[in-house]
């Protein structure tokens, strides 16, 4: 029978297949060897992963696209706004000392300021809120530069005894008709100092409210007037 022979795994030496140890270096020449598993595919899940983009800065940032035809037409130059003002301001106190002039003086003072602004500000259009926001500083200006020409005329003529004595009268007339006792002693209060005092500030600020709207209303309407005719956006 022909023997069947392998090398050794450690010396090389012919071993018999029968021999359990090697006759060169005694080595053992039984070995076990594990079950193979056979190589299965594995699927494995794709993941995703979303990686957040950087956050930007304020100052890259876009700004927010604004609707066209309005921020244009809002004051933007404050200087050129009160300088056309007070022009227009004075035009109105200086009207306001004519006679019957107060009627139309400060309609006419909100409408120029808005005009003036316009020259200043090369034609800048401004929308009727605007227009109405400058009018009212065109009444304000106008109608304090009124009052300190008027108490500088009164102090001129001399007229201010002219003008307490009217209001005096103006009380006595009012208790004549009044026959109610508490009502005239409340008018007998107005005959004082004070009490005139109190008179003359509360015509004051009625007369300034009125003057003011009136010049607010002009300067809105001149803003409508002036502005080019376009479609709205």
């Amino acid at each position: 029978m022909q023997r069947v022979e392998h090398p050794c795994h450690r010396c090389g030496s012919p071993v018999e297949d029968s021999s359990a140890f090697c006759p060169g270096c005694d080595a053992p020449q039984v070995r076990f060897a594990g079950a193979e598993v056979p190589a299965q595919a594995v699927l494995v899940p794709q993941v995703v992963v979303r990686v957040p983009a950087p956050l930007e800065p304020a100052a890259m940032r876009p700004a927010p696209a604004e609707a066209p035809g309005r921020s244009e037409r809002t004051i933007r130059n404050r200087s050129s706004a009160w300088r056309s003002a007070a022009t227009a301001g004075l035009v109105g106190a200086l009207l306001s000392m004519l006679p019957l002039g107060f009627l139309l003086a400060f309609p006419l003072a909100g409408f120029l300021s808005v005009l003036f602004y316009r020259r200043r500000t090369w034609g800048q259009e401004l929308s009727p809120s605007a227009g109405f926001r400058l009018g009212l500083g065109a009444g304000m200006l106008g109608f304090a530069m009124f009052v300190v020409l008027a108490a500088a005329e009164t102090v001129v003529s001399h007229e201010g005894g002219e003008i307490r004595q009217s209001m005096i009268d103006a009380v006595h007339r009012q208790q004549a008709r009044s026959p109610d006792p508490q009502a005239r002693q409340i008018l007998d209060f107005f005959l004082t100092p004070n009490g005139l005092a109190v008179v003359i500030i509360v015509v004051l600020i009625f007369t300034g409210i009125i003057f003011v709207l009136l010049a607010g209303l002009g300067g809105a309407l001149s803003a409508s007037l002036l502005r080019r005719k376009g479609p709205e956006s």
